[in-house]
């Protein structure tokens, strides 16, 4: 379980990409716990969201992000045994026989070596993939951060996002429903929210929740373990978000 979350953490892929690799590993025998624990500390962190969690609000907060994103990581695998078996297993099923699953497309994961200029029009086009992906919710986070900045007093996020308290690391696991910040892109959000007298552990659920927690991801896990399924899902990231949030603060609190 904590190399299946360790190798999920370090992989280079969003939740919406996590999810089709998860599909594919259960499809071919992986466990249940496994999967999930792989596929929640995968949407959570990766090296890029490492390194750019170091250069935006600081080294410290490196080996807190990547290790809450393994604690979660592992309580969602422990989770799922008691309440998705039924929906992944009916999946499995239903997907059997099939050679796509939840929107794979043909050769995703072909590894089949590339030579030559090739490689390098390979490399561009997921350049250009990832800038498509990323680029537009980091706008929206800056936005975000500018209009925190100028218009909400900072005793306001005091009050919202407290150092101590359960409420505030629960409302910093939901803040990213409305929108689709893959991970890293809320970064300059939280930065400000920091700067503004939002505690630790808001802010450790927050960098958690706001990658998984949206309805966007609802939508491609809804397709693979059914909507009831994916609230179960989501529900288990705010609530284990907001333990390891609050366990952030206590620990952290100065």
């Amino acid at each position: 379980m904590i190399l299946a979350a360790i190798v999920g953490a370090l992989i280079p892929l969003c939740t919406c990409g996590m999810v089709p690799l998860a599909v594919a590993l259960r499809r071919r025998g992986g466990d249940l716990k496994h999967v999930f624990c792989f596929l929640t500390s995968g949407a959570a962190v990766s090296i890029p969201v490492l390194l750019l969690t170091w250069r935006i609000i600081g080294l410290e907060w490196v080996s807190v992000r990547l290790l809450a994103s393994v604690l979660l990581g592992l309580m969602t695998g422990y989770t799922s045994v008691l309440f998705l078996r039924g929906a992944a297993a009916r999946t499995a099923e239903a997907l059997a026989g099939r050679d796509e699953a939840v929107g794979m497309r043909e050769g995703m994961f072909d590894l089949t070596p590339i030579a030559g200029r090739s490689r390098v029009r390979a490399v561009w086009r997921g350049f250009l993939g990832q800038l498509r992906e990323y680029a537009p919710w980091v706008l929206v986070s800056l936005l975000l951060a500018a209009a925190v900045d100028v218009l909400v007093p900072g005793h306001w996020i005091h009050i919202l996002y407290g150092q101590r308290t359960t409420v505030g690391s629960l409302l910093a696991s939901i803040s990213g429903v409305p929108f689709y910040f893959c991970s890293g892109a809320e970064l300059p959000l939280v930065r400000e929210l920091l700067s503004k007298g939002m505690g630790f552990g808001p802010a450790t659920a927050m960098m958690l929740a706001v990658p998984i927690v949206n309805i966007p991801t609802f939508g491609v896990v809804g397709k693979w373990l059914g909507p009831r399924a994916a609230l179960v899902y989501l529900a288990t990231i705010v609530l284990g978000s907001t333990l390891v949030g609050v366990a952030a603060g206590r620990l952290m609190a100065p």
